[in-house]
């Protein structure tokens, strides 16, 4: 949705500030959902430019995960995996 499809909707504050945690809470249900299909030891890509590539998942927390690709280690953001 654009700024002016927004706009054109004539929400006022309290209902662009609802409607923006709404979209948030969706985003990281549909994160959730994603990684609860994920165990330790599955294999994801990362949705980010310096981390490319296939990473192991090493530990699962509530909204971030340990990832390991060879030696390194990244702690990365439950909503930007997927599956690889």
């Amino acid at each position: 949705m654009t700024y002016s499809e927004l706009k054109d909707l004539g929400l006022d504050l309290v209902q662009l500030k609802q409607l923006k945690r709404n979209a948030q809470m969706l985003i990281e249900d549909i994160a959730v959902d994603n990684v609860s299909s994920m165990s330790v030891g599955s294999k994801v890509t990362i949705n980010h430019r310096k981390a490319s590539g296939t990473w192991t998942i090493r530990k699962i927390n509530r909204k971030t995960v340990i990832v390991e690709q060879g030696e390194r280690r990244v702690k990365s953001s439950i909503s930007l995996l997927g599956a690889a």
